[in-house]
């Protein structure tokens, strides 16, 4: 494994353990998406002021990129944790189908009133 696949792969855990998708950090970077992704895939080196401005970003020190231990996402998760794209997507899905149940909520609570009266002043009559 090249030296630069380890610094990448250390990169990602950091960057996923912060909450951050490669086109966050990229731009926060300066970086295009596809350079920063090769970065991260160890296709390309990374340089020195590079690997500065990516700690600075993901609030760690230099050094922290080429530590051997392995880091345990789970472990350093933050408390509400980070959802994939798919889980965005169900989520989003879910909040649209309830935004329509509660237009129809609303709307029926609007015509509720309307119908009450009518068949009170109908019983009345």
């Amino acid at each position: 494994m090249l030296v630069s696949k380890k610094v990448g792969d250390k990169i990602r855990q950091l960057r996923v353990i912060n909450g951050l998708s490669q086109d966050n950090l990229a731009d926060e970077i300066g970086m295009s998406p596809g350079n920063y992704g090769k970065i991260e895939r160890g296709e390309i080196d990374v340089s020195s002021s590079h690997l500065i401005k990516i700690a600075k970003a993901l609030k760690v020190n230099v050094s922290d990129f080429f530590e051997e231990k392995k880091t345990n996402l789970k472990e350093n998760k933050v408390d509400y944790g980070y959802a994939t794209k798919e889980e965005l997507s169900e989520l989003a899905q879910a909040i649209n189908i309830l935004n329509k149940e509660i237009a129809k909520l609303k709307e029926e609570i609007t015509k509720t009133p309307q119908k009450v009266k009518k068949k009170y002043t109908k019983k009345n009559k």
